[in-house]
């Protein structure tokens, strides 16, 4: 059976749209992803209706209904796969690729999510680089309907309603506790995005729908909030409340279909249009953008992310009359087998050809300047109170300690390449500036984690004054995130401190050590220009010959030193003032790879940084032998 309903399509378009404007990074909806949310509440009405209705006319079969799911998304999936597939080495680096090459078998074997999650969160700055990161919706909802029947089935007519209720509750709560703990999986993963897809699947149940049809009409408030959600959006991560809301809204609309949705005008016909080719246009999209974002290191220019959606518009529309319409009527598996056969066959061609250019790019160990360096371990990066791990120390009793978050722990490599006497100990936490009386508090970190980080902080102070035979400690943070992000005090104030609070909290903090007897230097952050300005993935491209636009950036990724001190003056700022009070040696990095005139990315032909401002493992190797790190932060230790 196959349900038509022209006010399902408009929705469909409008999850479409909002989801491209998003992505595209045009202005006007700042939570446009929340358009995947209303696809799975679409999608698990639709898919439920039909099982539901084939189950209690006793008609249901397991075999049709994945015949129809695969004459559906297929082999527009299959194309758009093999012309990605073509492309990709022309615009992705050898680490990249590599990547992309999980998410391909992933995407091919509906697991594209659980590859996704292995490789990184969805809103960092590496996961907008990826192809086939939208992938990751498909296959959540396919696991889903894998599970589906077999749980409708079982339930049977007199107990799906109560047990999707209680399935739904679960998974909600599921999701909520995995926000607080791992928000990536919280955002992947099926048993924390089943109550989605399960609220489409409460609104196809007939008593629902009966109970539905006798109350008041509430699709004006259902816009409203729908409205509401993809423009303000109330929740800093995802999914949270405005998921709910969002899901909530699509779920009215599709309980009680407005009429003004249905109609014929003729505004509305455009957005049927996009409805119908939704699928396509969803899956087309991102792959546009993502290999753009790999050329233009930093902005895509607003008139080619313009350029780009249309051409996917156009694109979507093709694949849709010729790609899905022609397989979509397949009478058995067999019949359409023959005809994906013409899809297969191109994309095994390309698989292929991304094999050999794998290959070709295995010479060196590119995925290894792209990874986190974590110092000695990654268990070094530690979530609870400081421990003094044996995987974190070069000795039992080592003399010095280094102090602080990741921009700590990317200078360890280097101290080990030029060892400070008396072996070292590492006390890092990432994102956790080493501060007693503040901490970073983002709107997208759990709730918590700035108090955590204090007291993080604390174990580690009450480390220093059980072991006296640490006599240095070596310091380094970000320090940028104090200034761009809200900072909370022990009780979970939050507050917005100037350069002279925080020079002041880590005036504090010097003083604490030396009270101990303990000797301090501050080792500041390498040259960089933020966020936005990805010196590691521009490092690597250029070290491959790829094409790469960046307006900040020379032609062999170097970038020049007036454009780093203005970028980062307010850190140099705050560093200077706790140079001079706090009567502190601070050892500037950018003596490391900088001039008078610029800053290189690339010391003979090695990429340096990892991403925008980490030293990559090569890099900070060849910082600490060309800078004698160990030895001279214990000599300017005071």
């Amino acid at each position: 059976m196959r349900i038509l309903r022209t006010d399902i399509q408009v929705l469909r378009a409008v999850a479409v749209l909002s989801v491209l404007v998003f992505h595209f990074d045009l202005p006007g909806l700042h939570k446009g992803f929340l358009g995947v949310d209303i696809f799975f509440v679409i999608s698990g009405y639709l898919m439920s209706k039909v099982i539901v209705e084939e189950m209690d006319a006793g008609r249901f079969s397991a075999a049709a209904f994945y015949l129809r799911r695969a004459r559906r998304l297929l082999p527009a999936a299959l194309a758009m796969f093999g012309v990605v597939t073509l492309l990709a080495p022309f615009a992705l680096t050898a680490h990249a690729l590599q990547d992309y090459a999980w998410q391909l078998l992933g995407a091919l074997g509906f697991s594209a999510n659980l590859v996704l999650w292995s490789q990184s969160g969805y809103f960092d700055a590496q996961a907008s680089l990826k192809p086939l990161l939208h992938t990751w919706s498909l296959a959540v909802e396919e696991q889903y309907y894998f599970v589906l029947p077999v749980l409708l089935r079982w339930l049977g007519a007199r107990w799906r309603l109560i047990g999707l209720l209680i399935l739904l509750a679960a998974s909600w709560l599921a999701g909520r506790w995995w926000l607080g703990h791992d928000p990536s999986a919280a955002f992947y993963l099926l048993p924390s995005r089943a109550w989605e897809l399960l609220i489409g699947s409460l609104c196809a149940l007939p008593q629902v729908q009966a109970r539905a049809a006798r109350m008041p009409s509430w699709n004006g408030l259902c816009l409203f909030t729908m409205a509401w959600c993809l423009t303000k959006g109330v929740a800093p991560i995802h999914p949270g409340w405005d998921a709910l809301l969002i899901c909530l809204s699509t779920a009215g609309l599709l309980l009680q279909p407005s009429s003004w949705l249905h109609a014929n005008r003729a505004w509305i016909r455009p957005l049927h249009w996009i409805g119908d080719i939704s699928y396509s246009l969803y899956l087309i999209h991102w792959p546009l953008i993502a290999l753009a974002k790999n050329i233009w290191l930093e902005q895509v220019p607003i008139s080619v992310s313009i350029g780009l959606m249309l051409l996917s518009v156009v694109l979507a529309d093709a694949s849709y009359r010729f790609i899905e319409q022609r397989h979509r009527h397949a009478a058995s598996f067999r019949a359409l087998g023959r005809g994906l056969i013409t899809l297969c066959v191109p994309l095994l061609a390309c698989t292929v050809w991304l094999g050999v250019q794998l290959n070709a790019g295995g010479q060196r160990n590119w995925a290894q300047s792209r990874q986190p360096v974590y110092g000695m371990a990654a268990i070094c990066d530690m979530e609870a109170d400081f421990a003094p791990l044996p995987a974190c120390a070069t000795t039992a009793s080592p003399h010095t300690l280094v102090w602080g978050d990741s921009y700590a722990m990317h200078i360890v490599p280097a101290l080990l390449a030029s060892p400070p006497p008396g072996g070292l100990r590492q006390a890092t936490r990432s994102a956790c500036g080493p501060l007693l009386r503040m901490a970073r508090q983002a709107p997208a970190d759990p709730p918590g984690r700035g108090q955590q980080c204090l007291a993080f902080n604390r174990s580690v102070l009450r480390h220093l004054a059980q072991h006296p035979e640490i006599t240095h400690v070596i310091i380094a943070s970000r320090w940028q995130y104090y200034f761009d992000d809200p900072v909370v005090d022990a009780k979970g104030h939050p507050s917005h401190p100037d350069v002279q609070a925080i020079a002041d909290a880590f005036g504090d903090v010097v003083d604490q050590l030396r009270a101990l007897h303990k000797k301090v230097v501050l080792i500041s952050p390498p040259a960089l220009l933020g966020p936005d300005t990805d010196l590691g993935h521009c490092g690597q491209r250029a070290a491959q010959g790829l094409i790469t636009v960046a307006a900040s950036l020379h032609e062999d990724c170097s970038f020049d030193r007036s454009r780093f001190e203005a970028r980062q003056a307010v850190v140099r700022d705050l560093l200077g003032r706790i140079q001079s009070n706090a009567d502190i040696d601070v050892i500037w990095l950018d003596e490391f790879n900088c001039n008078a005139l610029r800053c290189e990315t690339l010391i003979n032909h090695t990429p340096i940084y990892r991403d925008f401002g980490h030293f990559s493992m090569e890099g900070s190797h060849l910082l600490g032998t060309r800078m004698q790190l160990g030895p001279r932060a214990m000599q300017g230790a005071r």
